[in-house]
């Protein structure tokens, strides 16, 4: 009977590590695969435009030129819904006279392909490409990254020196996180999609802003704080109190993101 148990349980267990190893990507990436509109935003102002990757998609993207004395700010979202939730933030730098670039990955949005770290690396890649085709260079770019997004930032942001980073709501890595929610699993060997930002961020030299909110639910405060003591100076962390993981804007983020840029020279 004990032996009858333990294979049952070990069946039990086998099943839910298939589950977990088959399915990760459908946990990490939860797209809005609808085509967002621009008229139904408060952002209609800014201009559709397909950034082609090397891989060979089209992905549709949301542009905006502002004053020609202001950086363009790249936007990378989280792992949720699609360009369109992020339209309040558009709005704030939009009004604040900065271009602004509001990506769409791949599979999110109406655009094709299946997300994953290679892939999403590819799609931050293509966007400098057309930054630069804007004639935006490194040094009058600001990478904005938002949780999933972070690391795609932190990857792309070893390539060169950028004006400045934003890091909202960030993290260690995704192994981190996992191993903490999903205790019972060796994740280290099943895991796909690492996004290791801890390993990364030593080798940025750009001027990096880390925002996070101490009551963020989703990702831990602590994740935060341990990626920005791994971050080469110049660098500044702002902490709001009672935030929580997409609120971050309702505590003044927006505020200390533009004092951050207007101190970079």
């Amino acid at each position: 009977m004990i032996l009858k148990f333990l294979i049952i349980i070990g069946v039990v267990y086998l099943s839910i590590l298939i589950f977990l190893f088959v399915f990760q990507r459908n946990i990490l990436f939860v797209p809005d695969r609808s085509t967002p509109r621009l008229t139904e935003t408060n952002v209609s102002e800014m201009s559709e435009v397909n950034i082609e990757t090397k891989d060979g998609l089209s992905l549709n993207s949301w542009f905006y030129r502002g004053k020609v004395e202001k950086p363009l700010i790249i936007y990378f979202q989280g792992n949720a819904g699609n360009i369109s939730d992020r339209d309040y933030k558009a709005r704030f730098l939009i009004d604040n006279d900065y271009s602004v670039l509001l990506l769409g990955y791949r599979g999110y949005g109406g655009n094709k392909g299946q997300p994953s770290e290679e892939g999403l690396s590819k799609d931050g890649e293509a966007a400098l490409e057309f930054a630069k085709r804007e004639n935006f260079e490194a040094s009058n770019i600001i990478l904005y990254g938002e949780s999933l997004g972070t690391g795609v930032v932190v990857d792309l942001g070893t390539l060169t020196k950028f004006k400045g980073i934003v890091l909202e709501a960030p993290y260690t890595s995704i192994e981190a996180l996992a191993k903490k929610r999903y205790w019972f699993v060796p994740v280290r060997y099943l895991l796909k999609d690492k996004f290791d930002s801890i390993s990364k961020v030593s080798q940025l030299t750009s001027p990096t802003l880390v925002l996070h909110g101490d009551s963020d639910q989703v990702i831990d405060l602590d994740y935060g704080k341990q990626l920005y003591d791994a971050i080469p100076q110049p660098k500044n962390f702002a902490a709001f109190h009672g935030g929580g993981h997409s609120n971050l804007f309702d505590f003044g983020a927006g505020i200390e993101i533009l004092s951050f840029i207007n101190s970079l020279k």
